[in-house]
């Protein structure tokens, strides 16, 4: 392995807490997490990802998006379709092998198995926990085809340590398996990506790398100063310019520019019908004025003549818009201008409340607003209070701390983990923990995120998941299966320890009874000890 990729792994397992893991384990959360990361709007947790050892059918991890969200269990496929009606689906595979090489016994294996086995009716060998429930997946989504977008699209990756040159015999068994794959029927598109060490380091890099795109506008109207803003201007962009902003380098839709925007797309609904209508008969010039517009909201903006450098943006309201227009981007010509109001600011008030504002325009469910109250001021703040080994990072706004260097990952919560956490330690509901993150929210909307709630409680779930993780990395591959019952544990953990009843989020006393759970989890020893009684139960 060349120094560069070592160094790299190195970086990333001291970030990730699996300096003890083996260097093949190692590399192969490393790939997945480069490979995978700008395929999702937050943080990837590469155990939820990695496939376990054995019977592993050659596929080292994957991910399921539907819609652009990660789906871990074919229960999210359910929620998702509750919610939406509608599926838009990704399968990604990664294959990862130390070696230096691309090994084409082991790739011609790999195309094998996904035909044979994981995207087969039957499987004929035997497959672990983590492949039962990729097939699960894979099996709940062609159930419901009546309610696919298109057939599913199939990436599929082999990531090595070598350099990879166009070798004519891998490039043959590449096209092989990916023509057996496109001739099952089941996609509308099969690719089948070779990463060597400098794919793997580029991919990496990007992660750290904030987003930025460079759009001509050439009419521009500059806004009054506004407390707060840098700059702020109103304009339109034709449909060539407006697409730079939402595909990414592969032609794909780039839903990391999402992350901000309180809703997911909703499919053919009436209002995405109509403006799908307008694209389609032909009324491209009327569209500027029919269309409310799209809030871009960004960290940077450097004007350059007249093209504009747009750096660490989000388009905060228009979500509904730009995904009918990329949906139908071959009918659209530069006839087509997008209404855009375009604002620089750096300050996390102004954009949260442009957020929630813009959005409340529109018939948005106030549930969807949750994640833009006071109190999620009130916790990121309570979390940034804490110092030491107690130290952890929430992370209120989508990859906010995705480029900080020197931050241990596992010690970043997001939204949805935080959700995910307190419901199963507070509200005693860790079945509910792998449900799809808005189906949680909706299910216990009066009981999780309300702004007379102290936060103890919510860091407290955190950091027990945090300590649990901990413990849990250190174990041996076969003891590590415990995982999955991660949320019961965490319940089983309160039960256990707590010296009287949950006084409830409201009241003062939480704060002393989560001072009592959480001096359970002093140092890691003591947390370890704590969770092997708790597994006892």
């Amino acid at each position: 392995m060349d120094p560069v990729t070592h160094s790299l792994i190195t970086d990333f397992s001291e970030a990730n807490g699996l300096t003890n893991f083996s260097p093949s384990d190692q590399f192969e959360h490393f790939s997945s997490f480069s490979v995978f990361s700008a395929r999702f709007p937050e943080e990837i947790d590469t155990s939820e990802v990695v496939c376990g050892d054995g019977g592993d059918l050659n596929v080292d991890a994957f991910a399921v998006k539907i819609n652009g969200r990660f789906v871990f269990d074919a229960q999210v496929v359910d929620d998702i379709l509750s919610m939406s009606g509608v599926m838009d689906v990704e399968f990604l595979i990664l294959q990862a092998k130390t070696s230096s090489s691309f090994d084409g016994a082991a790739m011609l294996a790999l195309g094998d198995n996904m035909v044979k086995e994981i995207f087969s009716d039957n499987q004929s060998l035997p497959f672990n926990d983590d492949i039962k429930r990729l097939i699960e997946i894979i099996n709940r989504v062609y159930e419901n085809a009546a309610k696919l977008k298109d057939n599913p699209i199939c990436r599929i990756f082999y990531a090595c340590t070598g350099s990879w040159k166009n070798d004519p015999y891998i490039t043959s068994i590449i096209s092989r398996k990916r023509e057996e794959l496109e001739d099952t029927n089941l996609f509308s598109e099969v690719s089948f990506e070779p990463l060597g060490a400098r794919e793997l380091q580029k991919l990496y890099r990007q992660t750290k790398i904030s987003l930025s795109r460079s759009v001509r506008i050439d009419n521009l109207i500059t806004l009054p100063t506004i407390r707060g803003v840098e700059a702020a201007y109103v304009c339109s962009l034709p449909a060539s310019e407006f697409l730079k902003l939402l595909v990414d380098d592969d032609g794909d839709l780039l839903r990391t520019v999402f992350v901000d925007n309180v809703r997911d797309f909703q499919g053919a609904n009436p209002v995405n019908t109509d403006i799908a209508r307008t694209i389609q008969n032909g009324e491209l010039d009327q569209f500027v004025l029919r269309n409310n517009g799209i809030t871009i909201v960004a960290k940077n903006i450097r004007p350059t003549s007249k093209n504009y450098l747009l750096e660490d943006y989000q388009i905060v309201n228009g979500c509904q818009t730009s995904h009918v227009i990329f949906e139908n981007r071959s009918d659209v010509n530069d006839d087509l201008h997008v209404p855009i109001k375009l604002i620089h600011t750096e300050d996390e008030e102004v954009a949260q409340s442009i957020i929630k504002s813009t959005n409340k325009q529109t018939q948005v469910d106030e549930n969807d607003l949750l994640a833009f109250t006071s109190f999620q001021h009130d916790l990121e703040d309570f979390y940034a209070a804490k110092d030491g080994d107690f130290r952890l990072f929430y992370e209120r706004r989508g990859k906010q701390f995705a480029r900080s260097e020197g931050i241990e990952k596992g010690r970043i919560v997001t939204k949805g983990a935080q959700l995910k956490y307190y419901a199963s330690m507070f509200c005693d509901v860790p079945n509910q923990a792998g449900r799809y993150q808005g189906t949680l929210l909706k299910n216990n909307k009066d009981r999780v995120f309300q702004n007379d709630h102290r936060p103890d409680a919510y860091y407290t779930s955190a950091f027990a998941a945090y300590r649990f993780e901990i413990a849990i990395r250190r174990l041996d591959a076969v003891e590590r299966v415990i995982r999955p019952f991660k949320f019961f544990l965490l319940l089983a953990f309160r039960h256990r320890y707590e010296e009287h009843e949950y006084p409830g989020a409201k009241s003062k006393k939480c704060q002393s009874y989560c001072a009592n759970l959480l001096g359970k989890l002093a140092d890691q020893s003591a947390s370890k000890e704590a969770f092997d009684e708790c597994v006892q139960l």
